[in-house]
C-alpha cells in the first residue's frame, strides 16, 4: 500500500523508551499503598461522618467522591497518589499528555471490575507480557503507565489490536513502533 494511502484516521501517538514503561512489580507497589491509603482515609471518613451527623446515611456516596477524587483527579494532577509517588511513575495518554477525566474514570471503572481475584490475576498477568508492560484497562482506557521522568522517543501510528477470546471481541488503540531497519550484508 503507498503511504499516502494508509489509514491515518487514529492519529499519532508516542512511544517510550522499553525502561519506561512500568511493569507488574512496581503496578504491585503502586496497588497495595495506594489501597492502605485509600483505606485509612476511608476509616478517618467514616468516624468524621459520624461523629458529625451521628448516623451513616449519605456515608456511601462520600466514599465513592473521596475514592473518585482520589484514584481520578489526583491521579491525574501533577501531585499523583501516594502509590504513584513511591514507584515514581505517572499516567499519560497515547499522545503523551494528561489523560481526560472521563477516560480515567472509566479506567477506575475497569479497575473494580478486574478487582475479582481471578481478575486481577489476569490483567497483571497481561501486562507482563504486553509489549509495552499496559494492563488491560489501560489498553481499554487509552493510557500508559510510565516513569515519572519519562519523555517520549518517538511517534508512531495508532492502530486497533483485536483479540478473539472465547467468543468476544476485545479491541484496543495502541501505538505502534517503528521496526528498525534491518540491512542484510551481501556475503560471498
Amino acid at each position: 500500500m503507498h503511504p499516502s494511502q494508509r489509514d491515518r484516521s487514529l492519529g499519532d501517538g508516542v512511544y517510550f523508551s522499553d525502561t519506561d514503561y512500568i511493569g507488574p512489580s512496581r503496578r504491585i507497589v503502586i496497588v497495595c499503598i495506594d489501597t492502605v491509603v485509600l483505606l485509612v482515609m476511608g476509616w478517618g471518613l467514616s468516624s468524621a461522618w459520624v461523629g458529625v451527623f451521628g448516623h451513616d446515611e449519605g456515608l456511601i456516596s462520600a466514599l465513592v467522591i473521596m475514592i473518585w477524587l482520589y484514584l481520578v483527579l489526583l491521579k491525574r494532577s501533577a501531585w499523583r497518589t501516594v502509590g504513584y509517588r513511591v514507584a515514581g511513575a505517572k499516567l499519560v495518554n497515547l499522545q503523551g499528555t494528561r489523560p481526560a477525566l472521563w477516560l480515567l474514570t472509566l479506567r477506575s471503572l475497569l479497575w473494580m471490575f478486574f478487582f475479582i481475584p481471578s481478575n486481577f490475576l489476569i490483567d497483571f498477568l497481561w501486562c507482563s507480557v504486553d509489549d509495552d508492560r499496559q494492563s488491560i484497562r489501560d489498553r481499554i482506557a487509552n493510557t500508559c503507565l510510565v516513569k515519572h521522568h519519562a519523555v517520549p522517543i518517538g511517534t508512531g501510528e495508532v492502530h486497533i489490536a483485536y483479540y478473539f477470546v472465547l467468543g468476544y471481541m476485545f479491541a484496543y488503540s495502541h501505538v505502534v513502533h517503528p521496526h528498525p531497519t534491518h540491512t542484510v550484508s551481501a556475503t560471498r
